[in-house]
This record gives C-alpha cells, sequence and structure tokens, in this order.
C-alpha cells in the first residue's frame, strides 16, 4: 500500500504532451535527393560472381543441385 499526498490545491491536471496530428513523412531536403527515376534501377540485377564476397569463401558451392557420379 502506497500513500500519496493530495495534490496541491492549485493543481490543475493537463495532459502529458499535446496531441501531434498524424505525421506525413515527406523529403527533408528535397535539392539533395535524386530525381524519383534514378531512385532504383527498373528490374532488380543480381550481382556479378566476381563482385559477391560469397564466392571468395572456403567451403561455398556455386552449382545448388550437384551433378551425381554414376
Amino acid at each position: 500500500l502506497v500513500i500519496k499526498a493530495p495534490p496541491s490545491p492549485d493543481y490543475i491536471p493537463r495532459p502529458e504532451a499535446p496531441i501531434s496530428p498524424d505525421y506525413i513523412p515527406g523529403p527533408e531536403y528535397p535539392e539533395y535527393l535524386p530525381p524519383a527515376d534514378d531512385v532504383l534501377p527498373d528490374e532488380e540485377q543480381p550481382l556479378p560472381a566476381a563482385v559477391s564476397p560469397t564466392v571468395e569463401w572456403p567451403g561455398y558451392i556455386t552449382d545448388s543441385e550437384p551433378k551425381m557420379d554414376p
């Protein structure tokens, strides 16, 4: 059981913070953003094997379905 002192007679209860309007994100600095056409390429392209660091890992298997020896 916690006993609290009564509030001051001059105390006026108010909300903790004012209600904020719904936030709609927008560009902060539009002069520094690229044009919308340059943001993403038309199609996603995988990295070439020579650029991918995964190929250099020891034990990396390049063929996901290896052929079985007869």
